[in-house]
């Protein structure tokens, strides 16, 4: 396996970037990370003073035998991102869309290096709601495999997975239900650039909201609340595996069944103990406890996806 590393200039931004070539490729795959400041790994560098690095090596170890991989970071501190152009960072940066833009580029880049193979694009947890949007205007993508990816915009999601995890752990409540109908509301709202009331702390559901007020990030954040993953993916034509961990404490388990839904056509491959990061974990972890479990990921998930992309893409 040959590993190439380089950086290419995104918007004024030039962004680490890794290929992986086995000795035969059969097809090449695209790795798009998820959320906050990733690595070419999947590490996670702090966003702000006293978070934890967390290192989950998970991008590396995806890389499957078989398969060329172009994997990239995100930008921000300690992703290894250096910006080059100011101006044309601060005119492209900051919105969702441009990371779709960013994964286009990239697989450009793939196609360059990779000539002649079948294009697959892959993304973890929010990467995978780029590449359903990569895939609905990139018709030589040959396969999309979505890698923890959510069914519902990430306010919503998490109003909605906190929502069900007290109604299993502590019964139903029917005033609980009222906050959460209200808590959807106030996210519609905010992706609508509506005002949200002020007196959120009174619902049990409020405090989700603060850091979505942030003025550094609510451009970026009110763009990703306003795509909604099962919409994008029921319109994508392309054959579709979705990769669920069953101890998924970031994206729960259920999400797999409503992109499913969304998507008839969709495989789904589901591993039961692995959580967001496709590592063994036991039951019972805290979402926090499960995100920096530091052990090595399954390599049965790398193989699901070689095997999936062999059965299902056809070879060039």
């Amino acid at each position: 396996m040959q590993e190439t590393r380089f950086v290419v200039d995104i918007d004024g931004m030039d962004v680490p970037a890794v290929l992986t070539t086995p000795a035969q490729p059969r097809a090449a795959l695209l790795l798009v990370p998820g959320s906050m400041n990733v690595d070419v790994e999947g590490n996670f560098a702090p966003m702000f003073p006293g978070q934890v690095q967390v290192n989950t090596w998970v991008y590396k170890q995806l890389a499957a035998h078989g398969i060329t991989v172009l994997r990239f970071s995100k930008t921000g501190p300690g992703t290894g991102s250096v910006t080059r152009d100011e101006a044309r960072v601060k005119e492209h940066y900051g919105e969702f869309p441009h990371r779709v833009a960013a994964a286009d580029q990239f697989l450009d880049e793939l196609q360059r290096r990779a000539p002649g193979l079948p294009l697959v694009a892959a993304g973890h947890s929010e990467g995978a709601v780029v590449v359903t949007q990569l895939a609905r205007q990139r018709e030589d993508l040959a396969g999309l495999v979505l890698l923890s990816g959510p069914s519902k915009p990430l306010l919503a999601l998490m109003i909605w997975q906190q929502y069900e995890n007290q109604q299993r752990t502590e019964g139903a409540d029917a005033a609980r239900t009222a906050e959460y109908e209200q808590a959807l509301a106030w996210a519609r709202d905010y992706a609508a650039g509506r005002t949200i009331p002020e007196d959120r702390p009174a619902n049990r559901f409020g405090q989700m909201f603060t850091f979505f007020q942030n003025p550094q990030a609510v451009r970026y954040l009110r763009g990703v609340e306003q795509v909604d993953p099962c919409a994008e993916l029921a319109q994508v034509r392309q054959p579709v595996l979705i990769v669920q961990g069953g101890r998924d404490e970031s994206v729960h388990e259920p999400n797999a069944a409503l992109l499913q839904a969304a998507q008839p056509r969709a495989e789904v491959a589901r591993f039961p103990e692995l959580q967001h990061f496709y590592k063994q974990v036991p039951a019972g972890l805290t979402p926090m406890e499960s995100f920096q479990v530091s052990t090595v990921s399954d390599p049965a998930v790398a193989q699901a996806v070689a095997d999936w992309i062999f059965r299902t893409v056809p070879a060039s």
